[in-house]
């Protein structure tokens, strides 16, 4: 009866484990720059959203999209957002497409006081992503 009661302890133990190591991590850092590298990506080789802004309420919006060799068509569209009355609501939006494997939106834009983020997508050939930067006040 002991030896049943240990080895059925030890195959909880086993299986807490690796559930534990299988488990993805939530803690994530707060930056203002997103990059995604993710292998398992057929066309996309990264992708980031980035935004600053400085003692002037000048706005730096950055949205990239860099493709893997052999990708034809890359697009990216950055929404400049501002959070109103407890929601984000759409200051601005940009987009580059492009025949080739990169796209990219580098603007500045003027902002007032408040607490903005940027909202990206973009595509590689048929592949499909969406990042979101971390949110700045001026």
């Amino acid at each position: 009866m002991k030896k049943t009661i240990r080895t059925v302890i030890m195959c909880m133990c086993i299986l807490a484990g690796a559930w534990l190591v299988s488990s993805p991590s939530y803690a994530q850092e707060n930056h203002t720059y997103q990059t995604q590298i993710e292998p398992r990506m057929t066309y996309i080789l990264t992708y980031g959203t980035q935004l600053s802004i400085s003692d002037t309420g000048i706005a730096s919006v950055k949205g990239e999209v860099k493709g893997k060799s052999g990708v034809t068509s890359a697009y990216v569209k950055v929404i400049l957002q501002k959070y109103e009355s407890g929601k984000w609501e759409e200051v601005m939006s940009w987009e580059d497409s492009r025949r080739g494997r990169n796209a990219v939106v580098a603007v500045d834009y003027q902002v007032t006081r408040g607490t903005y983020r940027t909202v990206m997508t973009c595509n590689a050939n048929t592949e499909s992503k969406s990042a979101t930067s971390a949110s700045v006040s001026y």
